[in-house]
């Protein structure tokens, strides 16, 4: 663990109320404490990227209308690398010293890089190429310059050029890495550390959908039955490979948003003072 910061991530499937905690736990403005989503930084309030972010979530919404996965996939990478600037701005600006994130790039990457490539791989042939081409052209032009400008940024820091219509088939490549360099080649990808503590919201698959359903949004491409599943196996096999992370599992069904928040106050605290927590302290299985 960092000796100046604590990274703490709240990850889950969708559905298991991770937006909601995160709020309820920002909304309390602890001091020294920045609660962040990883995925859109325009929700961070007083944070940088509001712009790109807002470009990118639209991004997202279309590649699911298109049902194109490739295209996903990008655009998830490119959403998740503005945490690294993100947490960077509320340590250095603010003074965080306890970083709580919705999500993790780290994390979440071990845990849907599998489906995606699945995903990708039924919809791979030999018109890829131009079926992406056109999955851009029919997207806004402003969406896509924007993250045509970050795709630059990100690569003048990694030293290559990044490019849309490749992005995904380079990170699926990273599954083919031995599972434990895996998490070192994703945290050097979006240039962040690994956190010192994952706190596992774990709902049932059918009350997550309910939860999908409820909402006043069309659902994602990965927010399938069958994919949702195999999402929560995901994060198990990824909280199993991070051998030196800390992982609490809280069951999201039985309890309330307030309730769960209470509890991940709790944790953070004991973890604050090196403190191990009797009852709720547990390896992911």
């Amino acid at each position: 663990m960092s000796a100046e910061v604590l990274r703490v991530a709240l990850v889950g499937i969708d559905g298991s109320g991770k937006s909601t905690v995160i709020r309820l736990l920002a909304n309390r403005r602890a001091p020294g404490r920045a609660a962040l989503s990883c995925m859109h930084a325009h929700e961070n309030p007083d944070g940088p990227l509001h712009g790109l972010s807002r470009h990118l979530t639209s991004m997202s919404r279309d590649a699911d209308r298109l049902g194109a996965p490739e295209l996903k996939l990008a655009v998830l990478y490119l959403q998740m690398c503005t945490f690294a600037v993100t947490e960077r701005f509320f340590v250095g600006e603010f003074g965080a010293r306890t970083v709580l994130s919705e999500r993790h790039p780290v994390v979440d990457g071990l845990a849907y890089l599998p489906l995606y490539r699945s995903a990708v791989e039924r919809a791979t042939g030999p018109d890829r190429p131009a079926r992406l081409r056109r999955h851009l052209a029919a997207l806004r032009q402003d969406d896509v310059a924007a993250a045509v400008d970050w795709c630059e940024r990100l690569g003048r820091r990694l030293g290559r050029a990044l490019d849309l219509t490749t992005m995904a088939t380079d990170l699926l490549r990273l599954l083919d890495l031995p599972p434990g360099e895996r998490a070192s080649a994703l945290a050097a990808q979006f240039d962040v550390r690994l956190p010192d503590l994952v706190v596992l919201l774990d709902l049932d698959v059918a009350e997550a959908r309910r939860r999908i359903h409820a909402r006043a949004r069309p659902a994602e491409l990965h927010e399938r039955h069958d994919h949702l599943l195999r999402i929560r196996d995901g994060y198990d096999a990824a909280l199993r490979s991070l051998e030196t992370v800390r992982v609490h599992r809280l069951h999201a069904g039985r309890s309330s948003p307030a309730e769960l928040a209470a509890d991940i106050d709790r944790l953070i605290t004991e973890r604050g003072r090196d403190a191990r927590p009797a009852d709720a302290a547990h390896r992911a299985r």
